[in-house]
Formats: C-alpha cells, structure tokens, sequence
C-alpha cells in the first residue's frame, strides 16, 4: 500500500463530457459484493491454515453538550507499551507489528457477581465450539466470576430473532444490535420502554468507572446514535473511520499485474487515463479483467452499484451518503452532479468492457480479486485489507490507489465509516445488576496486548495457541473454535489496531493509508441523527433508485431515466427523510 498524497490531474473531457460519453454502450457484465465479514474484526490465520418502526416524530438526535449523555474520553495510555506507528489523534489506528511482549493485568478483580448473565448475540464469523465442550469458554467465565451464556443467532435468521424478543417480556440481559437502527423500525420505542438508560452510569465523567470502555473514542458512540432524546442506551463497537467495504472502501490494485503493465508508482492522470490503464489491463484470454465489482443494490451497501459511490467521492469529490453546504441544504448523494457523473462514467466502463461478463451474478469480488481476476477493486482498510492481502500470498500482493481525480479543479475525497459496526443493549435492572454488566463489559474491553485481551482473542496458551519466534500468538484450529469464534469481541471490545503478525508490513501500510485518507476524508453530516422514516419506507426506496441505477450502467434503461429514478424516490422517502434529519439537526 503506498502513501502517496492525493493526485489531482489535468484531463481534457468535462463531467457532462463524461455524461455524454455514457449514453451509448453494450451490455457486459462482472463484479462483486464485498465479503460479509470484512467489517469485521479478521480471525487470526490458524497454524497449519489460511485465514481465508415507528419511533419518535420527526428526528431523534443525541445531545452531544457537556452536560449531554455521551461519555467523557480518556485515552487508556499503558505504561510501557508503545506503538510501532502511532499518530497523536484518536481518529488514527495504533499499529504493532508484533504482540506486546509486556502483560499488562487489566483488571484486578473478576467483575461478576457469580450469577448468570444471559446474552442475545449474532454469528459473525463462525459458530464457536458449544460452551459444554469449550473449556476456554469455561476458563473465561470463570475468570469474569459469571456464567455468560450466549444465544448465538445465524445471521440471516437473527432480525426475525430479534424482533420476537422485542415483543416478549422475558430479556436477555445484554442484546446485540448490528446494523444499528435497521435492525428493527421501531427500535427507539423499544428501547425507552424495556432497556437501562445508561446516562447515569456512563455519560460525561461517570464512565471512569468503567476505563476501558472510557477509551472507546467519542465519534463511536455520537456517530452511532448510542444516545436519543438525552438518553444514553447503548454501547458501541467502535471501528476505524477509514471505510470498509459496504459502507465505502478505496481502489486496491493487484501489485503484480500493475507494476508489470502500467509501471510501478504510476498513478492515472485523470478519468480519462484511468479508463485506459483498465482497458491494458484487461486481458479476457487469461480470465483477467480490468476492474471488478458487485451490483450492490442492497439497501444496507451504500457503495451504490457496482462502486459508483467510491468512483463519485474519489474521482468527482462527492459527499458520502449525504451533505450539508453552506447555506444548510441537505443533498443525499444521488442528488449531486457528482453521483450523477459518476454513474455516466462506471457506465462508460462497463460498456468499454473493463468489468467481466458475469457482474451481475458474482456476490462478492474480493476472492476474484484474490485468486487474480481482477486487476483493480474496491476494498476497505484495516481487517478487509488483511483478508484481501491473506487471501493473495504468496502470488500476489495488493495496494491502496493513490488518490486521483476525474478532472482538473476536482478535490478528491475519501469516504469515512461511522466509527462503529454495532451495539449493545442492557434490559431494564437494578442499580447493581447494571453496574455489574458494565464491569463485565469493561473487562471484555481490556487494552490491547493485557493479559485479558490475549485470552479472550486467542485463548489459553499451549492449548489454543503456541508462540512464534517473535512473540506472536499463533491460533491453532480448535483454538479459533474456543476462544475467536466465540464473540466476545461484539458484546465489548477495545479500539481497533493494526495488527497482523503473519503479514509481514501490515501495520505500516495501514498507517501510510491514514496519512492519506484523514486528511481528505468526509462524513456523512447526518450521522448521530435518527429519521424514522428512513427505516420504514427509506430502505425500500434506497433499493428501488440502486436497482434502478443497475440497470442504467448495464444499458438496459437510458440514461435519461437517471432524473426520474430520483423523483420516485424523493417522493416515496427521500423528501420526508430529509425534512426528519433537518429537524434533528435543528434541535
């Protein structure tokens, strides 16, 4: 991955050239959904294996003053343990490029009350080894002096799971929440009536009680709607602002192909030279083409069909989902002429042939891009990268695009995420069964390289892991089934770092990464705020104008159509959404 900074180049064609150049093209197919699991945290490779409703009226906002429910940050400084790569700004990752040799012990004494703590959680990953059998299940409870038994839902399976619960009185003691306020349109009511308002426990200095959860960086919880209406209900697992795959990601090119046709360093000087570098490296002889990637008509990706959204914010400087301007208007990304360039452009490619012809049908690209299929994707940083970077050695390694634009006087930007994958909840208890559950979580969430976050992501030593010559745990295979399948890491969990021991480099191309994409990365203006209807009707209407923008990349509407794509969907969510998250903003 380079670190090369932004490139903003002279082209010849205008964005309505690019519009124009658009129109007129042959249907040809390719790409992919990004790996569900990219967002995240990636399991170590094992030794011996290759890691392969209704709510409130109008917008619902977290109060984010002083004297607002969000918690207080303070960094965890370990004495001692310094980073390899560091930045001094809680927005970047620390990076290791191998396990701290020095332990420290987090905490001081076991958490729990030696009850029972009850959990509703999804599988991420893998199912982990039943609790009967997992005798690393069994040393960690005994460790937190609980006995935290865990309903572990299939994902597919878990929003059905999920909305039964809500409709029961019999709660689990902590219950998971991904995808946030998607998981269900009522969510917000649910969570007034029958879960612990936490702002007692956890808002402003309160939540030093609990440090490690302290050290979870503020932008997590805000950006994560954790608090509504002035209360605090829920904990976030924070993840890295550089984006993910499904919420955004960045160009990553095969290294080999690249550098052997197009020249190492070389980056393209425009729109225009970008199309032609794809068109030399597409070589449908040798089953390898120029660029892939998924339809992506979900309403949950918002990389928007077959990338459009990277390609609109990297080569056009469109916003990311939404954007506020000065005079306090408010665009979703679809509204702007950046988007709409954009999607004339990823027509032109795909007419140009660039994507494989089966891009409507492939679900994910990054094993193709992997095994060599294609010579760019889209891919996301920190564990979406590891997987990508596993997934090719040892024939071949990937980097980072440096970053470039469509034409000259464009500003390229980088996509951000919101900071977080998921949530928790803790149902409605007394004082000190709160109190107790939070310990918990504040154990579950020790610093990285303690004693307590080597056990809980590795296990015990020399049953589920052996150390290399460097110090670095290495997992065996029923290890991962004891100890990173089984998902402590989703009830609490430290910020993320870079840190992958079998791949050699990892940490300083992710921190190389940061250095380019923070400084030109945008958010979305409306994360924090909560607009009902965008979780009643606006799901179905974000699916509706993607799957419409499929079928104009793929020629099979013109792209006159582009216009009244967006007045259906203004008139069936987009209006009424924009109007609640004004009105949340305002408040």
């Amino acid at each position: 991955m380079t670190g090369e900074s932004t490139a903003t180049a002279v082209v010849k064609p205008s964005r309505r050239g690019f519009l124009r150049a658009s129109v007129g093209g042959v249907l040809l197919a390719s790409a992919a959904l990004p790996l569900l699991d990219a967002c995240t945290p990636g399991a170590p490779a094992a030794s011996g294996s290759s890691a392969s409703a209704t709510g409130t009226a109008g917008g619902a906002q977290p109060n984010t003053s002083a004297a607002g429910p969000l918690p207080t940050f303070v960094p965890f400084a370990q004495p001692g343990l310094k980073p390899d790569f560091r930045f001094d700004d809680p927005r970047y990752d620390d990076g290791y490029d191998n396990y701290p040799q020095q332990r420290l012990k987090a905490v001081a004494e076991a958490p729990g009350t030696g009850g029972t703590i009850d959990v509703l959680i999804t599988n991420y990953i893998q199912p982990p080894m039943p609790y009967e059998q997992n005798s690393t299940w069994q040393y960690i409870n005994k460790q937190l002096n609980a006995q935290i038994r865990m309903n572990i839902v299939a994902s597919p399976d878990y929003r059905a799971k999920f909305a039964t619960v809500m409709a029961g009185d019999d709660l689990p003691d902590i219950m998971h929440i991904y995808y946030g306020y998607s998981l269900a349109p009522n969510l917000p009511a649910f969570l007034k009536a029958k879960c612990e308002d936490l702002t007692p426990y956890l808002a402003g200095d309160a939540i030093k009680d609990y440090p490690y959860l302290a050290a979870l960086p503020t932008y997590a919880w805000k950006n994560s709607t954790a608090a509504i209406d002035g209360q605090l209900f829920l904990v976030p697992i924070q993840r890295h602002l550089p984006t993910f795959p499904g919420n955004g990601g960045y160009f990553f090119a095969q290294t080999e192909a690249w550098n052997k046709e197009i020249g190492p360093g070389y980056v393209p000087k425009d729109g225009d030279d970008f199309k032609r570098v794809l068109l030399a490296l597409t070589h449908p002889q040798e089953g390898q083409w120029g660029f892939g990637y998924s339809p992506g008509g979900g309403a949950a990706n918002t990389v928007g069909p077959f990338g459009v959204a990277v390609f609109a914010a990297q080569l056009f400087g469109g916003p990311n989902i939404w954007r506020l301007d000065t005079g306090g208007k408010l665009l979703r990304d679809w509204e702007t002429d950046e988007y709409k360039a954009a999607t004339g452009y990823v027509r032109d490619l795909m007419a140009a042939g660039v994507f494989p012809p089966d891009v409507t049908t492939i679900a994910q690209s990054r094993p193709q891009h992997a095994d060599g299929k294609y010579a760019v994707a889209i891919d996301g940083y920190g564990n979406s990268m590891a997987d990508l970077w596993r997934r090719g050695q040892p024939e071949r390694h990937f980097f980072m695009l440096p970053f470039f634009a469509a034409e000259s006087g464009i500003h390229s930007n980088a996509l951000l995420s919101k900071g977080y994958i998921s949530l928790n909840a803790l149902k409605k208890a007394q004082p000190e069964r709160i109190k107790e559950l939070l310990r918990v979580m504040n154990y579950l969430a020790s610093p990285f390289g303690s004693e307590e976050d080597l056990l809980l992501s590795y296990g015990i030593k020399d049953q589920d892991y052996s150390l290399d010559g460097r110090g670095n745990p290495v997992p065996n295979q029923e290890g991962l089934a004891r100890s990173a399948f089984v998902p402590w890491q989703y009830i609490a969990r430290r910020p993320h770092v870079n840190y992958q021991a079998d791949l050699p480099g990892f940490a300083k191309a992710s921190y190389d990464a940061q250095q380019v994409i923070m400084p030109i990365g945008v958010e979305d203006p409306t994360n924090g705020y909560y607009a009902p209807t965008q979780f009643s009707k606006g799901l179905t209407a974000d699916i509706a104008i993607n799957d419409g923008l499929i079928d104009i990349i793929l020629n099979r509407r013109p792209f006159s159509d582009y216009d009244s794509l967006l007045a259906d969907w203004r008139s069936a969510a987009g209006d009424q959404v924009r109007k609640e998250y004004l009105q949340a903003m305002s408040a």
